[in-house]
């Protein structure tokens, strides 16, 4: 394609706006522009007619019959030629344009002042290479590159992080449940009932009893789960312990039927990214499922148990080493029941003896807190393990002093202690 431009729209050109930064003389010289720089060029000879081989590359203006306006568009080559009113080319130069490597690098220092990189060009590809504290960092250098580049220039990010990537998180989820019971007054049912005859006739008897009852329970439950996972910062990361629940399930309007696995046990699922070099976002999901059968059903194969859980899903903000608590439940439930006979138990006072009461609290405290922490790899040697200086007991330990073990893996003077699991084994905090 070519732009072609004629002296006979000479006076209706001159009368654009254009302002030169550089007034250079050529002849069949190659001219370098910078995308969105403007040159002029002084010509030996009036122009009769001007034109580029790709317009869209570079664009040309003529000023006068010797004073021509080029600017470069976007990043590529393309050719100007320059004929007289004798139809000789006066002009032959191949025009390149390319990016202002030094505007670009100034704009990416500019945005992100920390770190130790560079912005070089090779072989027309814009690369980028050296260390940045964030990913964040990262991409704002990335996105400015881009966008004063332009759309046709290759940009190859080679950033990588100061910080070590790796991110350990720490869930304690701890919960208490208190329950109470009473129960109290007598109980009255219909134990035996009959017939018999006698010279008398039919003669009905009936058998009634009562029960005392004076009863209270109380109950204590606690849970307590310290699941922790390590993973990249930017790539999820996930956790199970415990298993899977298989079910049989029938399709409806068909007697076929498919088994289906519930997780059960302790889950960990999380997000994690270095915003900043002490600051970490974190997207996390935890839950703690048990089965219950004795609240479940019965079906026609098996007895399918009633799933009890505690769950939590958020997206948090902290510090390496900072705790955050990310969900907390406070729950209290009462039930009372009052049987008695009827009549009998609304008389004052002697009411008592024919009413049974019944009394059932109940509170239920949950927290979970994260922890995350910024890590980094280790030699074999630093990590130790629970298992550090255990060894089964042998038969005269086991069976006359009761042992289980030779070692003391769980005291707390011990290199590991499995209540502080995080002290000294593991992995390495920065």
């Amino acid at each position: 394609m070519f732009r072609t431009i004629s002296l006979f729209t000479l006076w209706m050109i001159v009368a654009l706006p254009a302002v030169a930064q550089t007034l250079i003389e050529t002849r069949n010289r190659d001219i370098d522009l910078f995308a969105g720089q403007g040159k002029l060029i002084k010509l030996d000879e009036p122009a009769q007619t001007v034109f580029l081989a790709n317009p869209d590359v570079a664009d040309v203006e003529i000023k006068s019959p010797t004073l021509l306006y080029i600017y470069g568009k976007r990043i590529g080559e393309t050719t100007l030629f320059v004929i007289d009113d004798q139809e000789e080319v006066t002009l032959s130069s191949a025009v390149g344009v390319s990016v202002n490597m030094d505007a670009v690098s100034r704009a990416a220092h500019a945005t992100v002042t920390g770190g130790s990189f560079s912005v070089s060009e090779v072989g027309g590809a814009i690369v980028l290479s050296g260390r940045v504290g964030t990913i964040a960092d990262a991409e704002r250098i990335d996105s400015v590159v881009r966008q004063l580049a332009g759309e046709t220039v290759t940009v190859v990010n080679s950033l990588s992080l100061e910080t070590p990537p790796q991110i350990n998180l720490q869930v304690r989820i701890a919960e208490v449940s208190r329950s109470v019971s009473e129960d109290l007054g007598v109980s009255w049912t219909s134990l035996s009932g009959g017939r018999s005859q006698s010279g008398d006739g039919l003669l009905t008897a009936f058998s009634i009893s009562g029960t005392i009852e004076a009863l209270k329970s109380r109950g204590l439950v606690t849970i307590l789960s310290e699941p922790n996972l390590t993973a990249r910062s930017g790539d999820k990361a996930s956790f199970l312990a415990g298993g899977r629940f298989p079910y049989q399930t029938v399709a409806e309007g068909d007697d076929s039927s498919s088994v289906q696995f519930e997780p059960y046990g302790v889950e960990l699922e999380f997000l994690p990214e270095v915003l900043r070099a002490d600051q970490i976002k974190l997207n996390v999901r935890t839950q703690i499922r048990e089965l219950d059968f004795s609240n479940g059903s019965t079906s026609n194969t098996q007895n399918i148990p009633l799933i009890l859980e505690r769950s939590a899903s958020t997206t948090i903000e902290v510090g390496s080493g900072q705790s955050f608590a990310i969900a907390g439940l406070f729950s209290a439930t009462t039930q009372q029941d009052v049987k008695d006979v009827p009549g009998l138990g609304e008389i004052p006072i002697l009411g008592a003896l024919f009413r049974s009461t019944s009394y059932q609290s109940g509170e239920t405290e949950l927290v979970i807190i994260v922890t995350p922490y910024i890590v980094e790899p280790a030699a074999p040697d630093k990590f130790k393990t629970p298992l550090e200086g255990f060894a089964p007991a042998n038969s005269l330990d086991r069976h006359f002093l009761g042992s289980l073990s030779a070692g003391e893996p769980i005291s707390k003077s011990g290199p590991v202690s499995v209540k502080n699991i995080n002290g000294n084994a593991g992995f390495l905090l920065q």
